[in-house]
């Protein structure tokens, strides 16, 4: 049936094979929804858009490889908006192939207030929805699945959301990434289910983000903190009430990451991280680096210690080899008030 909603003015503006409608925007004057319907170029109405408008997806299926380089809301009607592989792969003009959704800005000059919400982005050779020096850029409510590397992603970015989204088998990296960023201004990863990735969300080289209210259960890690040595480290992250459990999977090395097996939440470095009141159950592994919370230190070359984090009031239950593990180096780190039975050294709960 076909949808029409009053602009401000009582006009109705028509894109090329698109239907549209429109609210105005406080912050875009003017702006515009536009109706996308299935077998319609997404590019086409990302590229005629104006910046601040909403596009609209109906229910079914769109070509990926989507780049955007202006503010833009994407917005489907759930798990049935399916964005997938393409005949173009528009990212690559960006110098990203192989993306569903790519937002790419410039150094100093970043793409502000992307929303993408309530899609379905699945099968991609990369990354599910992928963006690069993005600022206030929100990930809502999206279904990011069987990606090669990533689910969804931020590199160089600050002020993202990434919230309500679930990430699911995304195969080599993580379902989750913030990385690359000396002061991320907050970035927030909030109610979200990662499960069946290599990491549920990977944390590197970047500082000052909120993790909570996450579900992180069926990784070979839940959740990793990265300092991989690059002169402003991995750092002032606040993790907290996450449910962090099960992450047993077996995956072999990739590239430059090790193999990942039966970890709740692993520091590789970081400083100033806090850890407190997550749920850290029957994470179970057999590397070094297996169990409920450990620390050790960075990657190589530099190797930099875990320095100045504290974790606190955790329930940590049923982690092997240990609830609690602190190889990292340094004797700065705090533990206060977790409950767990296993530690090395001992006496850490």
């Amino acid at each position: 049936m076909r949808r029409t909603i009053a602009a401000p003015l009582g006009t109705v503006v028509a894109l090329a094979g698109l239907a549209a409608i429109a609210p105005s925007s406080q912050a875009h004057p003017g702006a515009q929804t536009h109706i996308v319907w299935p077998g319609h170029s997404l590019q086409s109405a990302v590229d005629r858009a104006r910046p601040g408008d909403t596009l609209r997806l109906k229910a079914g299926h769109y070509d990926g490889g989507i780049l955007v380089r202006k503010p833009l809301t994407i917005r489907g009607e759930g798990n049935d908006t399916i964005i997938r592989p393409g005949r173009t792969d528009h990212c690559a003009k960006a110098k990203v192939p192989g993306m569903g959704i790519c937002v790419v800005g410039r150094p100093k000059h970043p793409v502000t207030g992307v929303v993408i919400k309530q899609v379905t982005v699945q099968g991609f050779r990369d990354t599910g929805v992928y963006g690069n020096y993005t600022d206030r850029m929100k990930v809502l409510a999206v279904l990011a699945k069987k990606n090669g590397e990533y689910g969804i992603a931020q590199f160089n970015s600050t002020r993202g959301e990434f919230v309500w989204n679930w990430t699911i088998e995304n195969k080599n990296d993580a379902g989750l990434y913030v990385g690359d960023t000396a002061n991320a201004q907050g970035t927030e990863v909030a109610w979200n289910h990662s499960s069946g990735n290599a990491l549920g969300l990977l944390i590197r080289h970047a500082r000052h983000i909120k993790v909570h209210d996450n579900t992180f259960t069926d990784n070979c890690t839940g959740i990793a903190l990265v300092d991989d040595g690059q002169r402003t480290g991995q750092g002032n992250t606040t993790i907290w009430k996450n449910n962090v459990s099960k992450n047993n999977k077996f995956c072999a090395p990739h590239g430059p990451a090790p193999a990942l097996n039966g970890t709740g939440i692993l520091f590789f470095g970081g400083d100033h991280n806090e850890v407190a009141k997550n749920t850290v159950h029957k994470n179970r592994g057999k590397l070094a680096y297996s169990g409920g919370i450990v620390l050790f230190r960075g990657v190589p070359p530099r190797s930099r210690p875990a320095t100045h984090n504290l974790i606190k009031a955790n329930d940590l239950r049923e982690n092997a080899p240990y609830d609690l593990v602190n190889r990292s180096g340094s004797k700065t780190n705090r533990f206060l008030g977790n409950t767990c039975r296993t530690s090395s050294p001992p006496n850490l709960c």
